[in-house]
């Protein structure tokens, strides 16, 4: 193939993706990971600066170490504060380059032009890979993709220039790579095994016979470990990073949530699962629930399933390497996420699979590259199956494209999907009522706690919610249930103490925030509330101590500044009743809060003016 074809085919890739992928650049943040990543994180919300750099260096509070990817949205908010559309874009332009670049990987190490295309096309168009794409919260993804990608070019080459006694160079590059890549996220840690893979086809750089015995007994091949050492001691490196960063955030389930044989079940079935949705890919949500149960036949069966896979596969490595090395690319490089070690709640994810699935699409243009080649009459029939196929993702892809407009539309699709399964219908209440729909909240979080009454967390966004709506009530009777289940749980008594305070059962709250303060004294809500409490009471000295509390928790409140002014105000102390009320005006201003600041004008107002009349009033001697 000429330049020309190369230009042609790879703007195709490029531009078409990023034409397809172009209406997600509209779309806002969704509630899910993207606050804690973006929209609520200070560090990225300064911008790109040493002290950011040094932060995304050391921190953990994202259950991940992933510093490269942290400063790539510092530098997204440099360059777009927070207009979602651009992080969005950043993630495009990353998926589409991603494309070009598997293309072109994959053309200088097979020889296959447009096989190596549909590969690339796969990858860019599958609506599987949907999720890493348009969700801003896995940036993670085609970031570290993309220097997964640019390793492997860098190794080929390094392989290529060794063949002709050149210098290393290509070796370090890959390194350095590597090492940015796992900078991005810890799912690149089976790398090395895929070099080693890609040793043995197309490279045909390991000396391959019978057996495995063969393979140890050559000296060659055990020089092509020795040579990928630096490789997986950044792997142990890494894999002990992310290990601790994971554990230490809570996110790893312990053994007694989700034992350790359930998790070994689970196995076999959710490999079966991401074959079933490359296959057929409806019903892709962003959260796949961990099942309640799971049979042992199910096990099994989809075990026997892929050992046969396997074997079959392993038989035919000599005629067709390429299903051994892609089928053990998707088998090896899904091992870091298949639920060993388990995070979160989830028994699969599409997003996991954005990498694996690179193998089965090269199974599958392989296939098709063999058969046109020992078949030639039967290449326009391959062509238009091929075209076929691509045309059915980019459908279905822009269908799956709609579900990320916002969270609404993406929870009611997890919803649809799994509709007994008390945490989606938890998260969808939550995207309600970010949405502003708390009626429909209510009945999310009330399907949540009928189906888990014993969950705490479901009992409280449903009190939560129900407080919102003016139900004190049913709320106090919500986070009673949830106090049942945690009773030493400082944010519940202060938000039990909010359901009666505004239900007017004063003693009561009173006792709720009292308790919260004791579980946890620098409790700045409670503080704040109880001093409420106490300034409705009458006892205004009591109330200007717990504001005070509060303020010193968090010194820039303005509310809290409001209400100590009022209880100062209310005792007779207007002189502080003014200074209080002007610092609470001025940090309402500064918040940019309209409304509360007209609010507490009009309260200093009232204060100058009877400061006024008393100046004003006769003296007697």
């Amino acid at each position: 193939m000429n330049r020309q074809h190369y230009w042609l085919v790879g703007s195709a890739l490029f531009f078409l993706t990023l034409a397809f992928y172009w209406p997600v650049t509209v779309f806002p943040f969704v509630n899910f990971d993207d606050p804690w990543y973006v929209v609520n994180n200070t560090w990225v919300l300064n911008g790109l600066s040493w002290s950011g750099i040094k932060w995304g260096l050391t921190t953990t509070d994202l259950s991940n170490w992933h510093p490269l990817t942290m400063w790539s949205y510092m530098l997204d908010d440099s360059l777009y504060g927070l207009f979602a559309g651009g992080y969005h874009l950043t993630n495009i332009l990353f998926h589409a380059a991603n494309a070009v670049l598997l293309w072109l990987v994959l053309t200088r190490l097979t020889g296959w032009f447009w096989s190596s295309a549909l590969v690339a096309a796969l990858f860019a168009w599958h609506p599987m890979n949907v999720e890493s794409v348009a969700w801003i919260a896995e940036r993670k993804n085609v970031l570290s993709t993309f220097f997964f990608i640019l390793t492997i070019g860098a190794y080929v080459n390094y392989v290529k220039d060794a063949e002709r006694g050149r210098s290393v160079g290509y070796y370090m590059l890959a390194l350095v790579l590597f090492a940015l890549g796992l900078a991005a996220k810890s799912m690149l840690v089976t790398l090395p095994c895929v070099l080693l893979l890609l040793d043995f086809w197309p490279l045909r750089r390991i000396s391959s016979g019978p057996g495995w015995g063969l393979f140890f007994r050559q000296r060659k091949n055990w020089l092509l470990l020795c040579e990928k050492i630096p490789f997986f001691l950044l792997t142990a490196a890494d894999s002990a990073i992310s290990y601790w960063a994971q554990h230490k955030s809570g996110a790893v389930s312990s053994l007694a949530g989700v034992p350790f044989q359930y998790r070994l079940a689970n196995v076999p079935v959710a490999y079966a699962g991401y074959l079933s949705k490359v296959l057929c890919p409806v019903n892709l949500c962003v959260f796949y629930p961990f099942p309640e149960t799971l049979h042992a036949t199910d096990a099994v069966f989809t075990l026997v399933l892929l050992v046969a896979i396997t074997l079959i596969v392993w038989h035919w490595r000599a005629k067709f390497p390429w299903l051994l090395v892609g089928w053990l690319w998707f088998l090896g490089t899904l091992v870091p996420v298949i639920g060993l070690v388990q995070i979160g709640a989830q028994k699969m994810a599409d997003r996991y699979a954005y990498l694996p699935l690179i193998g089965l699409f090269l199974m599958f243009a392989g296939s098709l590259e063999s058969c046109g080649r020992a078949r030639p009459q039967y290449r326009r029939l391959i062509s238009l199956l091929a075209g076929g196929i691509l045309c059915c993702c980019l459908v279905l892809t822009s269908r799956q494209l709609m579900y990320w407009q916002d969270s609404v539309a993406l929870f009611g699709k997890v919803v649809e999907v799994s509709p007994e399964d008390a945490t989606v219908h938890n998260f969808f209440g939550r995207a309600l009522a970010g949405g502003g729909q708390s009626a429909r909240s209510i009945e999310q979080y009330a399907a949540a706690v009928r189906l888990r009454p014993e969950a705490q967390e479901y009992q409280y966004d449903l009190g939560c919610a129900l407080i919102a709506a003016h139900r004190y009530e049913e709320a106090e009777t919500n986070l009673t249930g949830a106090l049942r289940q945690i009773p030493d749980n400082a944010q519940l008594h202060n938000t039990r103490g909010v359901a009666l305070m505004l239900d007017h059962k004063l003693g009561e709250a009173q006792a709720e925030f009292t308790r919260a303060i004791a579980l946890q004294p620098d409790n700045s809500s409670a503080c704040f509330n109880l001093g409420k409490v106490l300034l409705t009471q009458g006892q205004n000295q009591e109330a200007i101590t717990n504001f005070n509390l509060a303020l010193r928790q968090e010194p820039d409140w303005p509310e809290a500044l409001e209400n100590m002014a009022g209880a100062y105000a209310a005792g007779g102390d207007l002189s502080n009743a003014v200074a209080t009320a002007g610092a609470a005006l001025k940090k309402a201003q500064d918040d940019e809060q309209p409304l509360l600041a007209d609010r507490i004008a009009a309260e200093l107002k009232t204060y100058q003016n009877a400061v006024a009349s008393q100046s004003s009033a006769p003296h007697k001697n």
